[in-house]
């Protein structure tokens, strides 16, 4: 149950809490898809990939504290823990990117207005 739930709450950060992320993180990120890509769907050991990256860039503790505040308040069912992940490298892949991309664009966006507002 574990497993899901740290793959689950970094799902959620990508998508949720892209701001958990400092810059270092998000230009790692392609590399953490990469490892992602190996792994063919190994739950465990995608989660403990995900695992080590999060300590890798300070967010161990908050993982941990993540998962300690599902368990001690669980909330209302999300789409995430009503439901079992089901190929997870892949969506794990999308949600990467797709957060990846919206980095990117929001940067250029900022570097746009930027040079604007030096005119």
């Amino acid at each position: 149950m574990e497993i899901d739930q740290d793959i689950a709450t970094f799902i959620y950060w990508l998508n949720e809490v892209s701001s958990i992320f400092l810059p270092e993180a998000w230009r790692d990120l392609p590399n953490l898809e990469d490892e992602i890509a190996k792994l063919a769907d190994n739950e465990s050991s995608i989660a403990e990939t995900i695992k080590d990256w999060c300590i890798e860039h300070d967010l161990g503790e908050q993982l941990r504290d993540g998962l300690r505040k599902e368990i001690e308040d669980p909330g209302e069912p999300t789409p995430t823990t009503m439901q079992p992940l089901t190929n997870i490298t892949q969506t794990l892949r999308t949600s990467i990117e797709e957060s990846y991309k919206k980095l990117q664009e929001s940067a250029a966006e900022n570097q746009s207005d930027t040079s604007n507002d030096s005119k």
